[in-house]
């Protein structure tokens, strides 16, 4: 039987808890460095607002239970546009997994070959595509 000594587990702790430490403050940079060039013309206000508005979204992302786990790290990939948008792709994949759920057995093959092809796309896509090949049309919102 290996036995592992109870002081790598610690460094290992360690480690994690440093390089988790590095990412925040690499995204800190980037909200920053981002608010700087996407608002730079609009003025000190704007970017000051923009910083301020991607802290408390990612502060409210940080906070999703972990069953949501897959989605928040597939919308985190997406992040090019500020965490607000990362916040709403979260939201509205929440939102269509659980409309997916309610959908009867009558499109379970329709949910079942979406599922296949657009998973990797998230819920939404799933739910386009189901609601698609059943006819279903649903309202744009903003």
């Amino acid at each position: 039987m290996l036995r592992r000594p109870r002081h790598s587990i610690a460094c290992c702790a360690v480690l994690l808890a440093l390089l988790s430490s590095d990412a925040r403050a690499g995204e800190e940079d980037e909200i920053i460095t981002g608010c700087h060039f996407s608002n730079a013309e609009w003025g000190t206000q704007m970017i000051d607002n923009c910083i301020k508005d991607n802290f408390a979204n990612r502060a409210l992302v940080m906070q999703y239970p972990e069953q949501y786990k897959s989605i928040v790290s597939r919308c985190r990939l997406k992040n090019q546009y500020g965490w607000s948008e990362v916040k709403k792709c979260i939201d509205k994949d929440i939102e269509a997994e659980a409309a997916l759920k309610s959908y009867g057995a009558d499109k379970a093959n329709l949910l079942a070959a979406c599922d296949a092809d657009f998973r990797h796309r998230g819920f939404v896509a799933v739910k386009a595509c189901v609601d698609k090949k059943s006819g279903v049309v649903e309202e744009k919102t903003n």
